[in-house]
């Protein structure tokens, strides 16, 4: 699809939905956050009335039709829904694709001396690189949760080739949509039950490969 270098209107990514305490050192592997926020409001570039129809919208798999364009872009845009936990293409009012989505639970852990919350942060980010077969590196949190030895940053145990499923779409400060091989948490068809990964947005393997095709790197992400 073409527009990718079309205007978008211009406000820095929030760079974390997860509230950590300061003197916490947080982990920049995918899908860890790499900063804290304050608030989870709104981005600044989303029309509030767009966004305010949208929140009292039931956004299933129908089409979503809105009054109004979320953000300012002459060309197609992925919107992360995260009250139904449901990722779009949007084009202008309209959606053109939809897939259900798994994000973060919100979990929070503690352990080696540091603290995450996996939560999905909030904002206008863009498709930084997109990735076919990725390698994970996993963060110290994997090996906390998990009560095994956290080793050294540099390891080659941190590789963990499938972990992202077949494809991921990097949106940069440790935030990717990726694929996953447990499809069926994906598909529950309660949105609250797809609360499932630690902050990355989880697609099925067929649903991921589909929108990689469909996006180019610079495409706006609205997560909200």
């Amino acid at each position: 699809m073409s527009g990718v270098a079309a205007r978008v209107t211009a406000v820095p990514a929030v760079s974390g939905g997860r509230r950590v305490r300061p003197e916490s050192r947080v982990s920049t592997a995918l899908c860890v956050l790499a900063a804290a926020v304050a608030s989870l409001a709104a981005p600044a570039a989303a029309h509030p009335q767009a966004m305010s129809e949208l929140l009292g919208k039931v956004a299933g798999e129908g089409a979503v039709e809105l009054s109004a364009p979320l953000i300012d872009f002459d060309g197609p845009y992925v919107l992360v829904h995260l009250a139904t936990n449901r990722v779009y293409i949007m084009e202008g009012t309209s959606s053109l694709w939809s897939a259900p989505a798994g994000t973060g639970t919100g979990f929070r852990l503690a352990g080696s001396g540091q603290k995450w919350t996996f939560t999905t942060p909030r904002g206008l980010f863009r498709i930084r690189r997109k990735e076919k077969d990725p390698v994970w590196i996993a963060p110290d949190w994997y090996y906390v949760e998990r009560g095994l030895r956290v080793p050294p940053a540099d390891s080659p145990s941190r590789r963990i080739p499938g972990a992202m499923g077949t494809t991921a779409i990097y949106l940069g400060d440790g935030i990717a949509i990726h694929g996953t091989f447990s499809p069926g948490l994906i598909m529950n068809p309660d949105p609250e039950s797809r609360r499932v990964s630690h902050g990355c947005i989880r697609l099925t393997n067929e649903a991921v490969r589909e929108l990689y095709h469909l996006v180019e790197v610079g495409t706006p992400v609205l997560i909200y």
